[in-house]
């Protein structure tokens, strides 16, 4: 059985052409020069509820992947591609914006996410520090709050936008209700911090 080079585990052929299904995916909105970098944990599970895969049909997507979609949406602030994933993603490309994860494939158990992650996490850094050469890096999800410390260590803590020292967290993604009650969105707040930038 093959390694993954994205997650490092022992695994099939079809595994390792997911992997790469979403990077080509991924590659078509990366933009030249990568102004602000998204990091999150791990891709989704589902080839459907991965940020690149622009659904003619918002409806394949589950609705936190629906909502998170949404929320990096907001980040450009009122866009005119609004409802056309396949415009916003553009837009988010143009605007110099591009989302990546510390650990190149799903995981379901957080468990298992929380050891790839401390595994490769010096991988993740040398990629966003040689290959992609943010100006800044935002940190979404819980799991990547290691990430932010290692981030400090490295000398680039001047290039983290946090929300309150830490990841942008919203445990509330896919429900709009609590999201409102509980302020978890974190679209609008990243976009207020992004336009005090030079």
């Amino acid at each position: 059985m093959p390694v993954c080079e994205g997650c490092g585990t022992r695994t099939d052929e079809a595994h390792v052409a997911q992997r790469a299904e979403r990077i080509e995916m991924a590659q078509r909105y990366r933009p030249a020069q990568i102004k602000v970098l998204f990091l999150d944990a791990a891709p989704p599970g589902r080839k459907e509820d991965y940020f690149y895969a622009a659904a003619a049909n918002r409806s394949v997507r589950s609705p936190g992947s629906r909502s998170y979609f949404d929320e990096l949406a907001k980040i450009m602030g009122p866009i005119s591609a609004a409802g056309n994933e396949e415009g916003t993603l553009a837009e988010f490309r143009r605007k110099g914006f591009f989302l990546t994860h510390a650990v190149e494939c799903p995981f379901e158990n957080e468990g298992e996410l929380h050891a790839a992650i401390r595994r490769l996490a010096p991988t993740a850094m040398k990629r966003v520090q040689y290959s992609l050469k943010p100006s800044y890096v935002v940190p979404i999800g819980a799991p990547t709050k290691e990430l932010v410390r290692l981030f400090g260590l490295i000398g680039w803590g001047d290039h983290l936008v946090l929300d309150v020292a830490g990841p942008f967290v919203d445990p509330y993604l896919g429900d709009a209700a609590k999201q409102k009650q509980f302020g978890t969105a974190f679209g609008d707040r990243i976009n207020n911090l992004l336009a005090g930038l030079p």
